[in-house]
């Protein structure tokens, strides 16, 4: 996850140093994303379609070898092969979901590692500075005597000897070295604050909303609640579109011809918008903001991807119909070709019709002259 977090820190101070709004490079960085997994998402809502047109087929194959489970296993991969689809081909896309999407949360919780590329020492000298900010009003002195007082009186203590178990007591500056590890042990986005510190000229504003800021820590902030809202809105309509589209799929069942029960999409589809929300609420803004972009862009890919898909199934409708009159045409002709061959006696009635004819014609010409 380091790896694809570091690439995205480029990407996004990229766009970063490019927009001069941390907002809008959040939103760019969310749209390449995005973009680079349409074809898979698309891919995936075919398979998915797939699957659905495939389900009476197999269930016609369970019900044919339900006796005999060996060779229904031969049969099964078999019908795979011919029909070229694949139960874990969806698989590969939510595995690249996941990724990216950790990798967006390693980035934005830790903007100051993977973005600003900063060293363990450059990060501890500016946090110490924006803790001073914070806490004392810039007061080093202050801040100094605070620090060695917290750590004589936590030295005891489990979790500050855990956060401080790689510094030795023999270092210059131990007091403000074990602090600041403790700090950052139970303070988990504490980059954040360095980041706050480093850009103070409204570069982490976003139409009002500072994306450093974190909703669960000021609560009573209402516009810190907007992207969280947001997100639960638009990740709901982006599962409520994928249930409907499953509403009419087969119902699947076993080898014994027992339907399979599947999972409860409704109770899915409100459980995982509100705990993306409340995810949204735990994490810097900066995060909530790429949630929310992400769930408005799966809307949109959704629609999209569903025309696409109609106006394929259209074109194939159309082939169809289109195959089908031109054999209908062909059958017409061979019959009645088939007809003329068959009666000859219907085809001397003909021939002789015909020939009365033309001697009728060649009779009157011959008056005329």
């Amino acid at each position: 996850m380091g790896l694809v977090a570091y690439v995205f820190g480029y990407v996004l101070k990229l766009f970063f140093n490019l927009l001069g709004n941390y907002g809008w490079a959040v939103i760019l960085f969310s749209l390449v994303v995005k973009g680079i997994m349409i074809p898979f998402t698309i891919k995936q809502q075919k398979q998915m379609k797939k699957s659905q047109e495939l389900q009476p087929k197999l269930q016609a194959l369970q019900e044919k070898y339900k006796d005999d489970q060996q060779k229904l296993s031969v049969e099964y991969q078999k019908f795979l092969k011919e029909n070229k689809y694949s139960p874990f081909s969806g698989c590969f896309t939510m595995i690249l979901q996941f990724i990216f999407l950790i990798g967006v949360f390693y980035v934005v919780s830790r903007p100051i590692t993977y973005m600003e590329k900063l060293d363990v020492d450059t990060i501890n000298s500016n946090l110490k500075v924006a803790i001073s900010n914070e806490q004392y009003s810039g007061d080093t002195e202050q801040f100094a005597a605070f620090m060695d007082n917290f750590v004589a009186e936590h030295s005891g203590d489990d979790m500050f000897v855990k956060a401080t178990k790689d510094i030795s007591v023999n270092e210059e500056n131990y007091n403000e070295k074990a602090y600041l590890a403790y700090y950052k042990t139970t303070n988990r986005y504490y980059e954040i604050q360095v980041l706050k510190g480093m850009y103070s000229n409204g570069e982490l504003d976003f139409f009002g909303i500072n994306l450093a800021e974190i909703t669960m820590q000021n609560v009573k902030n209402i516009k810190l609640w907007v992207f969280p809202i947001l997100t639960v809105i638009f990740y709901y309509l982006s599962l409520w579109m994928m249930s409907r589209r499953q509403k009419s799929a087969q119902k699947m069942k076993d080898a014994d011809g027992n339907e399979i029960q599947m999972p409860n999409m409704m109770a899915m589809n409100f459980t995982m918008p509100l705990l993306s929300g409340w995810i949204s609420v735990s994490v810097p803004q900066g995060m909530a903001l790429y949630w929310f972009i992400n769930s408005f862009l799966q809307v949109i890919i959704q629609l999209i991807s569903e025309k696409v898909i109609k106006k394929e199934e259209q074109a194939k409708k159309d082939t169809v119909v289109v195959e089908a009159k031109a054999e209908e045409v062909e059958s017409t002709e061979e019959a009645a070709s088939s007809e003329t061959n068959d009666d000859p006696v219907e085809s001397d009635k003909k021939s002789k019709q015909n020939n009365t004819g033309k001697n009728k014609n060649s009779s009157k010409k011959k008056k005329k002259k």
